[in-house]
């Protein structure tokens, strides 16, 4: 990949706006690129220099495609500035987004940028504000794979402690079971210990149920009794907390939420949980999505009267119909990345508060969430197993 222009731009005139600019740009932390209309850069602050490589006086008068943006994305950020034309409106004007930098070195790297319009006289320019968060995004890389680790060890020492406590009673019912075969065999059976056998068996199945039981309650267990709760101020907080993913990958967010819903009794935390991984699952499902626009749709409405119904819906690629069952199983997951626990513990917690948790195909892409939960009124729903 070329680095230098076969032909260098005639340099642009002087912003009108002049030293005042000039001063802006050198007291911003982050590097700063002003450009005309075709995407020629007018100015160039030194905290661009030492991000891009690139002098002040080499990149001014030079497109900023040839300077600063990877080959396989220049076609895009021409046709975006053509739309802005026509359209008086674009992608990533007024927004912050990671994309890829390229070095004067062509070493590419993650960058963090902002671009606004700045009317200049009868023209317009746009002055782009870009941050090298490489560093950043390494920190985060490791404390994501710090945290995968940390899970797994805890997981590791928690299936021990499970299958050890199970185990126990398992192994009693097997020994009783296999007891009660050979009082039977002979050819005049002895009754009285073959069912003293099954008792035992009985006995350590109600024990093995209790293990469950306790453990179930382990995971469910939180200081803060459930108390009332408003749905839609839970999902505009995670909204809100999702914000930077879903700008990162270019989703539209569509909001219908019922004006007069009810407040539910439930664990606050716990049902956030919910929500936040419904909705990462949704913008994750989208990722790979390049041919139609990428929408989550996050809907509440009132269900059969007594009951409340939260939709998450994406545009993604959808669930393959062979694992549509299998998608609540714990430890399964599609994802590289997954541990395959995020779906099943979310079911866990909504049938801790008597509702159910499902999932349906979307039309005609994606896939829909439903989040069934009672008003607190009349009665629960059974979970489906």
């Amino acid at each position: 990949m070329s680095t230098t222009a076969d032909a260098k731009p005639t340099p642009p005139r002087p912003s009108r706006h002049g030293d005042g600019l000039r001063l802006i740009l050198e007291t911003t932390l982050d590097a700063v690129v002003v450009l005309n209309a075709d995407g020629v850069v007018a100015d160039w602050n030194d905290c661009a220099v030492g991000v891009f490589g690139w002098s002040r006086e080499e990149a001014i008068g030079r497109t900023l495609a040839e300077l600063i943006i990877p080959e396989r994305y220049r076609d895009a950020h021409r046709n975006g500035l053509r739309r802005y034309f026509e359209t008086g409106q674009g992608e990533v004007l007024g927004r912050r987004i990671e994309v890829s930098g390229l070095r004067k070195n062509g070493e590419e790297f993650p960058v963090e940028l902002s671009i606004s319009p700045l009317q200049d006289g009868e023209s317009i320019l746009f002055v782009g504000c870009l941050r090298d968060i490489t560093e950043r995004n390494a920190l985060h890389l490791a404390r994501v794979e710090l945290a995968r680790v940390t899970q797994m060890m805890a997981m590791g020492e928690m299936a021990a402690s499970i299958a050890h406590e199970i185990n126990q009673p398992l192994a009693a019912m097997v020994a009783n079971a296999n007891a009660g075969l050979r009082w039977i065999a002979p050819a005049t059976p002895d009754l009285d210990e073959a069912r003293a056998a099954l008792k035992r068996v009985v006995s350590e199945g109600l024990r093995a149920s209790e293990v469950i039981r306790g453990i179930r309650s382990m995971f469910q267990k939180d200081d803060r009794a459930n108390a009332p709760q408003d749905v839609n101020e839970l999902v505009r907080e995670v909204l809100t907390l999702v914000r930077g993913e879903v700008e990162n990958q270019c989703v539209s967010v569509h909001t219908e939420l019922f004006d007069e819903l009810p407040q539910i009794p439930a664990n606050r935390v716990q049902l956030q949980q919910v929500i936040l991984n419904l909705t990462r699952n949704a913008v994750d499902a989208m990722s790979a999505v390049v041919n139609r626009a990428r929408i989550l749709r996050v809907k509440t409405e009132i269900h059969e009267l007594d009951h409340l119904l939260i939709a998450v819906e994406d545009s993604g690629t959808g669930i393959d119909p062979q694992n549509i069952d299998r998608i609540f199983d714990a430890f399964y997951t599609t994802k590289s990345h997954g541990m395959g626990m995020g779906l099943s513990i979310c079911r866990s917690i909504v049938e801790s508060h008597g509702g159910r948790l499902s999932v349906s195909r979307g039309q005609p892409h994606g896939s829909i969430f439903h989040v069934l939960l009672p008003t607190g009124g009349n009665g629960r729903l059974h979970p489906r197993r």
